[in-house]
């Protein structure tokens, strides 16, 4: 091998190396998966299985939402579906399917892109109230909680449930779950929020903005 060769190896060497160590600084560390701790409390445990796998099933449930601060009351509708979700609060349509993810209001007809809990943060629930925000409350009552939680099961609006009353500073939080898997209850100082139907099929009138 000539002396340019060499040179020329040695080279490009050194500029791939400059751009592995360039990329590696641009990177930084890679990111670390944190675990969610185990809840221990079997009666927590049972309801957040059953709410963990609602987006799972296939159901269409009605839900009274009173906001105990005010006295404001509305109605709800979560439709799902593997693969698509509506979920409709007040006036107010969270759309999540094959096409994306888009918020409308049905009194005015216009939808925009993504799901802006904003639009429902006068009634203190989400999109997601009758799974995984639950599931979060759920998660930070079982650390505050000064007794073990009492297990119990219910029949809401004719659905089969297992509930978990949380004993806090201030009082008790219930939380309840359909075998089915969707919220059934939820009741704090804040707001109630209650199954009031629950069934298989789903109105696919629901997944448009004309549907009520």
């Amino acid at each position: 091998m000539t002396f340019a060769r060499r040179h020329g190896s040695w080279r490009i060497g050194s500029i791939l190396a400059s751009v592995v160590l360039a990329a590696g600084c641009a990177v930084g560390p890679r990111p670390t998966l944190i675990a969610t701790p185990a809840v221990e409390d079997p009666a927590i445990s049972r309801v957040l299985d059953l709410l963990a796998a609602a987006p799972d099933g296939s159901f269409q449930a009605e839900y009274l939402i009173t906001v105990n601060y005010g006295g404001r009351t509305l109605t709800a509708t979560v439709a799902n579906e593997p693969g698509r979700t509506s979920v409709t609060i007040g006036s107010i349509r969270f759309l999540s399917d094959d096409s994306g993810q888009r918020t409308c209001d049905l009194e005015t007809g216009s939808c925009e892109r993504g799901l802006d809990d904003t639009k429902t943060s006068d009634v203190q629930v989400t999109h997601q109230f009758w799974s995984r925000a639950m599931m979060n409350r759920l998660r930070t009552d079982s650390e505050r909680n000064i007794a073990p939680a009492r297990a119990s099961d219910m029949v809401i609006a004719g659905s089969d449930a297992m509930c978990a009353v949380v004993p806090v500073t201030g009082g008790d939080k219930s939380y309840c779950a359909s075998l089915s898997g969707p919220l059934a209850l939820y009741g704090g100082p804040d707001l109630s929020i209650e199954l009031s139907e629950l069934r298989d099929e789903v109105d696919d009138s629901l997944f448009g903005v004309g549907g009520a």
